[in-house]
């Protein structure tokens, strides 16, 4: 299996002989022209994606649009709505220069889509992304768009809705999204886990499963308000989220030996609820002499809950039950202004405020507050020319943290710098850096300990600081007739990286994340793409190489992975058929630190369209009902050997059926914006 899709590439390539098209448009002529039947324009600033009419034909979505356009450097999943590059960067998603989140572009009608905007050195309020996406779409004047999809699983039970109605009349549109998934999962682990306490005494833990079952569901809504006219453009909305685990218990069987011995049936139950209201408002105003200022502001509420109870025989049970409130305000200016010789003035101010309260019963009882002040100032200055881009951002964060009675301050410079040059327009060379920190994860940021067995326990530390990052991307891209290649290189430094560290007395082997160390990385990353016959078969491969190192005072640790990704897609009629196939690996897990094997995955989708009705099935990894993956590693006090075998990465059996239409005189569509995550600062045992 793992040599016939480059067996198909080199007999296809022999078939067909590549073709160097000849163009000669400047940039700034692009958004109007169309060069030579050519679907992929290289400008200075940006990469030009132009859809044909068959690739339109053939997509539903905004996701599906881009997953048949057959890119070589982005990575497309049309089923959990997710966009990344190839080597797995960040990619902010727009519509019509609007911030948008996924659920958007998997309600934007493919037929709407008119050309992609790709930037692959985002500067400004994107500086540090790997790159953004803005769908262009056809304008109207007035009228609407209706969606809706439902989707279910019959080999892995899952279901997940999406609905969406607007409405637009003179620039302003009212729009309305729903959603609603759900899944019931038996995932579950077993393995060996040895410890040695700090008198010397080992415990071996042998623990296999006897039953695993988890339900989860999560709704959401949206209301939004789009007002756009000559100088200015206005988005707000109000939106609500819920995430719910009813029920998720887990019963083993467990085999001790060392200084405690014999056989115990361990159970382990949680349930979690958490709902978040928000609102959000951004208004951009077009001044006169080349000047822009942007304006976000947004407020969410959350409320959490979680509770875990842990059953073993022949111990004491440990229950837990959490509550959290919390809010965030973030507030960002943007002012830019257009200089002689094509010189770019900007210049970026944020304040971000969140605020956690956090109450602790059951075995302990306790509170906590959590406040994080966030302010960043930026200014850069960038340049434009028919053969190259380069911006320079340089500015100050601080970070202000209080734990209870305790303060603490960050204070970073930060740098982002980036630029482009062109070859041709088929071929071009991109550099993506910054050099920034990051915050914690809130629930880390933490003094309480949470007893997790009865000689396991998590710690939190209060005393966890930022993690500097220096990050470089060189990337190469071109298009050779029918072939599309993407080559880049990425190298990171993490400096303060965090990551587990495990410690152990006389009784307790404690689990807390700590900045330990730095973390070296490389990865190269090598795709191609091509198109043959009419375009209808589409092939795409990409190989990744990534060296990690981590070196510290707790780890001395490094990882060489080889992984390729294949995909063979063809058109004909109204239907769509794709084969995907993933190699194994063996990767370093910098976070954890662990090494994990992952086995290969297989898919094959089959969709048949027809005007405002899709039907899509996919069958994934159909031999196997769990995806098994293998984790160890030696933490000294602690030396993990386990297996995982997830349930919704292994056997799928889905059908997905969807309706989309658009009615009225052309007019933009706006934006569809539900974000389903839930800011939460609690500490977990489980």
């Amino acid at each position: 299996m793992k040599y016939f899709f480059p067996a198909i590439i080199i007999l296809i390539c022999s078939l067909e002989s590549f073709a160097q098209s000849q163009d000669t448009l400047q940039a700034k002529s692009l958004p109007e022209v169309i060069v030579n039947g050519a679907n992929q324009i290289e400008t200075t600033r940006k990469t030009i994606l132009r859809p044909t009419s068959l690739e339109r034909k053939h997509a539903t979505n905004g996701f599906e649009l881009l997953d048949v356009m057959n890119s070589p450097e982005l990575e497309i999943d049309t089923h959990i709505y997710n966009i990344t590059t190839k080597s797995g960067g960040s990619v902010v998603i727009c519509v019509n220069g609007m911030e948008v989140s996924n659920e958007e572009v998997a309600m934007l009608r493919a037929k709407n889509v008119q050309s992609i905007e790709y930037v692959r050195t985002p500067g400004g309020k994107y500086a540090g992304k790997a790159g953004v996406l803005n769908f262009i779409t056809i304008q109207y004047e007035y009228g609407g768009n209706v969606y809706f999809s439902a989707e279910e699983g019959f080999a892995y039970k899952q279901g997940n809705y999406l609905g969406y109605i607007d409405y637009t009349h003179k620039g302003l549109t009212l729009s309305l999204t729903t959603s609603f998934d759900w899944n019931h999962d038996h995932s579950y682990s077993e393995g060996v886990d040895q410890y040695i306490f700090s008198d010397g005494n080992m415990l071996e833990r042998n623990y296999t499963p006897i039953s695993s079952f988890s339900k989860t569901n999560n709704q959401g809504g949206r209301l939004k308000l789009t007002s756009i006219g000559s100088n200015h453009r206005l988005n707000i909305y109000a939106s609500f989220v819920r995430q719910a685990e009813p029920q998720s218990v887990s019963i083993s069987d467990v085999t001790y030996s060392g200084m405690f011995m014999g056989n115990t049936l361990k159970s382990v139950t949680t349930q979690s609820r958490n709902i978040s209201p928000s609102v959000y408002a951004n208004y951009t105003l077009w001044l006169p002499k080349e000047q822009t200022l942007d304006f976000t502001g947004s407020f969410s509420y959350g409320h959490n809950r979680y509770s875990s109870l842990y059953d073993e025989t022949e111990h004491s049970f440990i229950s837990t039950k959490s509550h959290e409130n919390n809010h965030v305000i973030i507030g960002r200016i943007q002012y830019s202004k257009t200089l002689r010789n094509n010189y770019t003035l900007t210049a970026v101010a944020s304040h971000d405020h969140n605020y956690y309260k956090d109450t602790y019963n059951g075995n302990l009882s306790s509170n906590q507050t959590l406040i994080t002040d966030a302010t960043t100032g930026m200014l850069q200055v960038s340049k434009n020319s028919e053969k190259y881009y380069f911006y320079l951002s340089a500015g100050i964060s601080n970070t202000a943290v209080s734990l209870n009675t305790n303060h603490y301050d960050y204070c970073h410079p930060i740098a982002f710098y980036g630029g482009n040059y062109i070859i041709d327009s088929h071929n071009s060379l991109s550099l993506n850096g910054l050099y920034t920190h990051t915050l914690f994860d809130p629930s880390n940021k933490n003094k309480m300990v949470i007893r997790k067995s009865f000689f396991e326990v998590v710690k939190g530390n209060p005393d966890l600081g930022t993690l500097r990052v220096l990050n470089n991307t060189l990337s190469y891209n071109g298009q050779f007739g029918k072939s599309r290649i993407s080559v880049s290189y990425n190298n990171f430094i993490y400096f303060d990286n965090i990551c587990h560290v495990y410690g152990a007395d006389e009784q307790t082997v404690s689990d807390t994340k700590v900045n330990e160390g730095t973390l070296y990385g490389n990865m190269l990353t090598a795709s191609y793409s091509y198109n043959a016959f009419n375009d209808k078969l589409r092939l795409n491969f990409t190989a990744i190489e990534e060296y990690n190192a981590l070196k510290g005072k707790h780890y001395d640790i490094s990882k060489n992975t080889l992984r390729a990704r294949l995909s063979a897609t063809y058109l004909i009629g109204n239907l769509l058929l794709k084969a995907t196939y993933k190699t194994p690996y063996t990767t370093l897990f910098v976070s954890e630190p662990c090494f994990t094997h992952r086995k290969s995955v297989y898919e094959l989708s089959v969709s048949w369209k027809h005007k405002a009705f899709s039907v899509e099935g996919v069958i994934r990894n159909p031999f196997k009902r769990y995806n098994v993956s293998h984790t160890s590693m030696n933490y000294g006090c602690y030396d993990q050997n386990s297996w995982s075998y997830s349930e919704n990465n292994g056997r799928c059996v889905n059908l997905k059926l969807t309706y989309n239409i658009g009615y009225g005189k052309k007019t933009d569509k706006g934006e569809i914006n539900i974000d389903k995550s839930i800011n939460n600062a609690l500490l977990k045992a489980y």
